[in-house]
């Protein structure tokens, strides 16, 4: 009897498909599962019912549908079709999860904002509904692409296909124009944010700017001064002065709207409230991420010039503050200096010792531990120093993380990074409990300087790096392009204190600033303002951009005032 043969399990059969269809059905996916919010949008701001306006949002489908396909026929090619439509439905799905959930645009300001992060801002956004979504909506249609059988036919029927195809989707651009043109103009005239909400369109021209872009790219060799003539003005030249203490606080995702020093109903600046500072109300950001706004607040360049490539090929504010004579120390608990310390003495928050242990975990160190570092410095510094302190701030999508226990006054809160599962007053909750905490850690940074002002003249300044949405409109977090960036992710807070000595020292008249605080100011004013308040006199210096300059006595004239703010 012959041996019987080993259990055959039936096979699939593999589905056959031209790579015009493939890619035409790969369009219609991308369109009706990744598209979503453009969608949403669309609807949102054009909400006509007319006949002629459902047309138009018809046509719009179709004007779509040959964006995403018309490219991909130009690599319809079976070795080369299959790979290329894998890796953009994986680049799709992880581009519509973020666009979803937190409202962000993947262009180059969010594309810079990710290659920039670290493990620990990631790894906030990692969680089970992203996995499962890259599953169902990457992953799956990916090994079904991988999958297909193409076919094809011979090179005369493939050619007039090819050119039927080709000739199909531009004349049916051109019937779109002919019938409503009008309507796109209107739409795009009035509506830009929909250009960066083509998904993966808008990702991958993104990515592709961000990469080759020279505005990013400095060149090699020592960076550019930025000033001929660097020194300390007359004020350092006092007898029997007083070291210099002064702290700059580089804050982090940190809204104006959320100050109760700026007329939030809710009680978020307790301690600071208690304090003699003054509260800058009308402060606009360089940028709506750190990634911009962090280089462009140090460089002299102001928002009209800047540019990432050109911050990184000159010096900055610190390059100066070291060449006049001062020591500078930067103090990181962020994702970075973004370039910006380079060249000055820096410390990334770590556990060095017991006493560090209360404000760090496995994720991170809290900010206080800022303020354990400053009071360091402050009991052995010998000479004029400058402090920089760069918070984790209000960081999210995990604010929950950015306070401790006892600075959860704001109940109930989201106690997770997926902003889904919550209720938008849980998610405004948790970041004003962050703002609560931020008011902490300044608070105490007042206290650390104003015990040591008996031995140095001490001030801080203040200043957050962009806002941030709380979801109004649909969107949360931060990074939108500007223009289009609502008021929220850039209009930020700004807070200023000195001790009585520094009053003196920067010849600060009483009352003044607070007078003044209403007045619009914005990030261009910090490199010159911080200039004006440390004396050092340089042609890089422009008085008319120094936002204390009409609170200052003239050099001829020495105050002898004490005691209080500005």
């Amino acid at each position: 009897m012959p041996p019987k043969s080993p259990l055959k399990l039936p096979t699939l059969p593999r589905l056959s498909l031209h790579p015009l269809t493939l890619v035409l059905l790969f369009a219609v996916f991308l369109l009706a599962v990744h598209n979503h919010r453009l969608w949403q949008e669309i609807v949102q701001v054009w909400s006509g019912r007319a006949p002629h306006d459902l047309l138009f949002l018809g046509s719009l489908g179709v004007f779509f549908l040959v964006l995403l396909a018309l490219p991909l026929q130009l690599v319809a090619f079976p070795r080369l079709l299959k790979p290329v439509l894998a890796g953009l439905v994986l680049i799709a799905a992880g581009t519509s999860f973020f666009m979803d959930s937190y409202g962000v645009l993947v262009e180059k300001t969010m594309i810079a904002n990710i290659v920039e992060t670290d493990m620990r801002e990631a790894g906030d956004l990692l969680s089970w509904s992203l996995v499962w979504h890259m599953l169902l909506t990457g992953i799956l249609p990916a090994g079904f692409i991988l999958s297909v059988t193409l076919t094809r036919h011979g090179w005369k029927r493939e050619a007039l296909l090819r050119i039927g195809a080709l000739t199909g989707s531009v004349a049916a651009v051109g019937l779109i124009a002919l019938f409503f043109f009008q309507d796109y103009a209107s739409l795009a005239r009035n509506n830009r944010q929909i250009r960066h909400m083509v998904n993966p369109v808008t990702a991958l021209y993104s990515a592709t700017v961000y990469a080759l872009g020279t505005d990013r790219k400095a060149p090699a060799g020592p960076p550019a001064p930025i000033a001929r003539l660097v020194s300390l003005g007359d004020g350092w030249k006092t007898p029997d002065r007083k070291p210099m203490l002064f702290v700059f606080v580089l804050g982090e995702t940190a809204r104006a709207a959320n100050f109760s020093l700026n007329g939030y109903a809710r009680p978020t600046n307790p301690e600071l409230a208690t304090l003699p500072v003054v509260s800058f109300t009308e402060v606009a950001s360089c940028g709506t991420s750190t990634a911009e706004s962090v280089p462009c607040i140090f460089s002299p360049l102001g928002r009209s010039d800047y540019s990432p490539g050109k911050a990184k090929a000159s010096e900055n504010l610190l390059d100066l503050v070291q060449k006049a004579g001062l020591d500078v120390v930067w103090l990181e608990n962020n994702s970075g200096c973004k370039g910006v310390c380079a060249r000055v003495p820096t410390e990334t928050l770590a556990i060095r010792d017991a006493a560090d242990e209360p404000f760090c975990d496995s994720e991170g160190c809290m900010d206080m531990l800022l303020v354990e570092r400053l009071r360091r410095v402050a009991a052995t510094m010998e000479r004029d120093t400058v402090v920089v302190l760069h918070q984790m701030g209000s960081h999210g999508p995990a604010y929950y993380r950015r306070y401790t226990e006892a600075f959860r006054r704001f109940t109930p809160t989201c106690d997770t990074s997926q902003f889904q599962e919550c209720e938008t007053k849980a998610i405004t909750n948790s970041y004003d409990n962050s703002i609560l905490y931020t008011d902490h850690v300044l608070a105490e940074a007042i206290r650390v300087l104003d015990a040591a002002s008996e031995q140095a003249d001490t001030a801080l300044l203040y200043v957050s790096d962009h806002g941030e949405s709380l979801g109004e409109g649909g969107a949360f977090l931060h990074g939108l392009p500007y223009a289009i960036a609502p008021e929220v992710q850039k209009h930020v807070p700004m807070i200023w204190w000195n001790s009585g000595g520094f009053q003196r020292r920067a010849r600060l008249v009483q009352g003044c600033l607070a007078r003044d605080r209403d007045r619009p100011l914005s990030h261009d004013n910090i490199f010159h303002t911080m200039l004006g308040l440390l004396d050092i006199e340089t042609d890089a210096y422009k008085p008319v951009l120094d936002a204390f300059a009409d609170c200052r006595l003239p050099d001829t004239f020495i105050a002898q005032q004490a005691g209080g703010p500005g």
